[in-house]
């Protein structure tokens, strides 16, 4: 049986019984910060131009565009609603196995809502497809070194979508087969081409996920109409391009016990995963100081991938597009400091234009520690320690283990609305969590799109 066979047989057979309640929970949560993020950057040049795009090339008003009410064609919904959810750079983080790929998993739901609308699926139906596609991502994400052959985790968008909403449209297995080889083979080896130390990030590292769940919806839909693909796509892929590929992970499709969207990072601020717990660190310690003129030199210890690589480089403390900001930790560091707040205001304005601000992060040393960098392989540990020098030499300084948000410092219902509320206003906030709260009852999900 091909990796297909068994994505395709788990796609089709995976009830609503075989659901945990954190499973459960832990989808409807995923759906909720999902749309809050899109909604929240509809008015973002990246999401701009694939709406401009969507709603000139539309033939049929069939999905939503989340926030503005305007339909266009579910793969084109797909498009620009996974590219709005992806671009604060605020969506979910799968929590992996230490030494292990992972992804935002997440990249999914938009193409899944935009499926679910045109089939008049019920909110049990989307939340058991969301299971579904994290699920698959899990296993993808878990026995393939992506980053490693140079190919993004994005990719596993491609795969799993035509799966999860093949569920939707009620294929056969052989059909979902014939869509994960479809899809896959054209848009699953998204290249790695953007994360890099660089001054300018460039707007596809948010389109990459529109691109990948345009993709997964045309596939399923090609599917259904009789194309057919090679059922050993993914096979070939890890011939093809070696890298330490363990197949074993595939047998969690068929353990169906911890599910993987309950072991999911809900971010608490719009910026880069890691650099995650310097912001918490750094709004712990805002309130000690008067005034970020009274700081003489800021040390963070973490971790390699807080400390150094995109997030630590030189190009990280000379930002010049939103996209780079929120990639570097001396940014992220430097706004929560001044402003002892972080949010998508925190980007407003181009603050990292600002003198000051650029003052401000010279005076952020990074520094890797062995130990936490150790504790990051062994268990997958994202936490720093944040110390600051006064000028009149008084210190003070807060260690995080793990970020809030993370699977072992789960994020609060509160922590959560107050995402919402930040990201999309407290009563839009509301109306969403209201929708979410009754999805698993409603035999629509269209009080979720008019959130």
């Amino acid at each position: 049986m091909t990796l297909a066979n068994r994505i395709a047989t788990f796609a089709t057979t995976l009830t609503w019984d075989d659901l945990t309640p954190d499973a459960i929970a832990a989808a409807e949560r995923a759906i909720a910060d999902t749309v809050a993020c899109a909604i929240g950057a509809i008015d973002q040049p990246a999401v701009c131009v694939a709406r401009d795009y969507a709603l000139t090339r539309s033939g049929r008003e069939i999905a939503t565009l989340l926030g503005t009410g305007e339909r266009v064609e579910p793969a084109l919904a797909a498009l620009v609603n996974a590219t709005a959810a992806r671009d604060l750079d605020a969506n979910d983080l799968f929590a992996t196995a230490p030494g292990r790929e992972t992804g935002h998993f997440s990249d999914a739901i938009p193409a899944l809502l935009a499926v679910a609308e045109q089939h008049r699926s019920t909110g049990r139906d989307l939340i058991l497809a969301t299971v579904i596609a994290y699920e698959i991502q899990a296993a993808l994400a878990e026995s393939y070194q992506w980053l490693d052959r140079g190919i993004h985790a994005v990719s596993q968008v491609a795969w799993a979508v035509p799966a999860a909403a093949g569920r939707l449209m009620g294929l056969t297995e052989q059909e979902i087969v014939n869509a994960i080889g479809l899809s896959g083979s054209t848009g699953g080896l998204i290249l790695q081409s953007w994360l890099k130390p660089t001054k300018r990030i460039p707007m596809i590292k948010s389109a990459s996920a529109g691109f990948a769940a345009m993709r997964g919806v045309e596939a399923a839909d090609l599917a259904k109409a009789g194309m057919t693909a090679p059922p050993d796509a993914l096979e070939t892929l890890f011939d093809r391009i070696e890298a330490d590929a363990q197949i074993g992970r595939f047998d969690r499709l068929e353990a169906r016990e911890e599910f993987a969207v309950a072991r999911t990072i809900i971010k608490r601020y719009p910026a880069q995963i890691y650099t995650q717990s310097a912001i918490q660190a750094a709004l712990e310690l805002s309130p000690h100081l008067e005034s970020v003129d009274d700081v003489a030199v800021v040390t963070l210890y973490g971790h390699r991938k807080v400390a150094a690589g995109v997030q630590g480089s030189g190009a990280a403390y000379t930002p010049e597009t939103r996209e780079a900001a929120d990639h570097s930790t001396p940014f992220v560091i430097a706004m929560a400091l001044r402003d002892g707040a972080f949010g998508p205001a925190s980007y407003e304005g181009e603050p990292w234009l600002d003198e000051a601000l650029l003052d401000l992060m010279r005076q952020i040393d990074l520094v890797i520690d062995p130990e936490l960098d150790v504790a990051f392989d062994s268990a997958g540990k994202l936490g720093c320690r944040l110390v600051i020098e006064m000028i009149d030499g008084s210190v003070v300084e807060t260690e995080i283990d793990q970020p809030s948000g993370h699977p072992d410092r789960p994020v609060s219902m509160a922590e959560l609305e107050a995402k919402m509320a930040g990201l999309i206003g407290s009563e839009r906030g509301s109306s969403l969590t209201a929708a979410v709260s009754q999805l698993r009852d409603a035999d629509s999900i269209g009080a979720l799109l008019k959130s």
